[in-house]
């Protein structure tokens, strides 16, 4: 509804026409029956509900698997980077046909931007597949402090590296966890380096490697943020 303004002009609607104050300008304009969307725009927003509705899975499927803990905006920054992985393509009718491709972007990705991984941690496993699809990570000797960095008033640390194999292109998302390394640090103590192999199963399509370091405290004085941090640390497409 339209209403009287001080100055004397309209602000508002009635009916199809709407009263604009931009300053010191006045106009009145008509209210367009329908949106104006191109097939682009069309077919982004299809898109983007497609990756947002997998991505849900996904997420659910980590929350059980790993004991993953979404943190505030996480979802939104997740289907963004999963965005990325995808490519369009057009089909025989015209349609826009979309399919989770390369996960190669999702490396680096922070699972809490609040602690950002490069901050707190100062090691790089090296990981590759042989022809025999074997997976091999080497892990480098960890120290309290100067590889893992924890917040203040932490005393424990229990870091969490896990392979999980994925294929998000089904309309029931599938996510098997195909192995994990644990390993605990106390304050002080020090990691010998070591390697961690699995053979990869042949219908695997995305690897993707996630780490997840939980520090504790004795006194209990850690925030909700500073207890958790999370990387995508390695992702592969295995096949098509």
């Amino acid at each position: 509804m339209a209403r009287l303004k001080k100055n004397g002009n309209l602000s508002g609607a009635i009916g199809n026409i709407v009263f604009v104050n931009d300053g010191k300008r006045s106009y009145v304009r008509s209210k367009p029956d329908t949106v104006k969307q191109t097939k682009n725009t069309i077919a982004s927003a299809s898109v983007f509900g497609w990756v947002s509705a997998q991505e849900k899975q996904f997420r659910l499927i980590l929350q059980d698997k790993i004991g993953l803990i979404p943190q505030q905006y996480f979802a939104a920054r997740h289907v963004a980077r999963l965005r990325k992985t995808v490519i369009r393509e057009e089909g025989s009718s015209g349609n826009t046909i979309a399919k989770f491709q390369d996960p190669t972007a999702l490396i680096g990705f922070d699972l809490n931007p609040k602690q950002e991984w490069e901050r707190c941690t100062n090691f790089f496993p090296a990981f590759e597949t042989d022809e025999k699809n074997v997976f091999t990570a080497k892990i480098p000797a960890l120290s309290w402090i100067k590889q893992v960095k924890p917040p203040q008033y932490a005393s424990l640390a229990t870091i969490n590296i896990h392979a999980i194999a994925t294929d998000l292109n089904q309309i029931s998302v599938t996510a098997e966890l195909l192995s994990s390394l644990s390993m605990t640090m106390k304050e002080r103590e020090i990691i010998p380096s070591q390697e961690w192999s699995f053979s990869i199963p042949e219908t695997t399509k995305w690897l993707l490697v996630i780490a997840i370091i939980n520090f504790h405290s004795d006194k209990n004085q850690l925030g909700k943020t500073e207890r958790t941090i999370g990387n995508y640390l390695w992702a592969k497409k295995i096949t098509d």
